[in-house]
């Protein structure tokens, strides 16, 4: 893990982007917050020490993807969180460090925060506790949701869903019909408690279907929204039948 000296705020996804932590707070709280923080590269696959977390228990998230992992004894692995550009990881006060790990799903750039200074900034700055507040509310809304969808839906469903959800994260200048799957089909195995190749086989079935196109292993482009949108919330056979005289989708549903 490559560790820079000072945050290089105006180089930073969570300064630019509009409506991030650090785009919200004064110069003289960022000044603040750079001096006392540190910014990390991590490349995929690794994690953060407990140590460091003890001491750094606040992580936020410039770019990339990280994952909160439990690891059993036998070499079983699940993915219970995905954190991506913007999320606020609060790790602090946690009693009982083993409920996960925290590790590096792609190389990504990581912010540190000083605990101090961020506890500083979200009791005088009421802009700064609405984003952190939004962005914890967001997580536990998205936990909800991957709470229900690994328990009650099949294969197919719960990968529409995970589209949905790539498509409501990413950067507001992408174009609404395309996402970007920010994760290796292996880690999305795993997330979605699934094996590679049903992810692989789902995807095929939603691109022999007309409901999406792929157009490379990570960008999926969105025929379909209404058919999507129809297998994620649990219709099982939409059938998605293109006219190719007015180049139209017709949606209809069997069963």
């Amino acid at each position: 893990m490559a560790v820079k000296p000072k945050v290089k705020c105006q180089k930073c996804a969570m300064y630019s982007e509009t409506g991030l932590f650090c785009d919200v707070i004064s110069p003289d709280e960022l000044d603040g917050l750079s001096d006392e923080s540190r910014t990390a590269t991590l490349k995929r696959g690794e994690t953060f020490s407990g140590e460091a977390l003890t001491t750094w228990p606040i992580v936020a998230v410039a770019t990339g993807v990280l994952s909160m992992q439990h690891l059993l004894e036998d070499g079983r692995k699940s993915i219970a969180a995905l954190f991506m550009q913007g999320d606020i990881i609060d790790l602090r006060d946690i009693s009982n460090r083993n409920r996960g790990h925290l590790i590096a799903l792609s190389t990504s750039n990581v912010c540190r925060l000083s605990p101090a200074m961020f506890q500083r900034i979200m009791e005088s700055n009421p802009d700064a506790q609405h984003v952190v507040w939004r962005n914890l509310r967001d997580q536990t809304f998205r936990a909800i949701d991957h709470s229900a969808d690994l328990s009650k839906k099949q294969a197919l469903e719960k990968l529409a869903s995970f589209i949905f959800e790539c498509r409501h994260r990413q950067a507001r200048n992408v174009s609404e019909n395309s996402v970007v799957i920010p994760v290796r089909r292996v880690d999305l195995a795993e997330y979605l408690g699934m094996q590679p190749e049903t992810v692989s086989r789902c995807f095929r079935n939603l691109e022999e279907r007309g409901i999406v196109e792929l157009k490379s292993i990570k960008h999926v482009k969105l025929l379909s929204i209404p058919a999507l949108r129809r297998i994620a919330n649990g219709d099982k056979n939409p059938v998605n039948l293109r006219d190719p005289a007015k180049d139209t989708f017709k949606i209809l549903s069997f069963g």
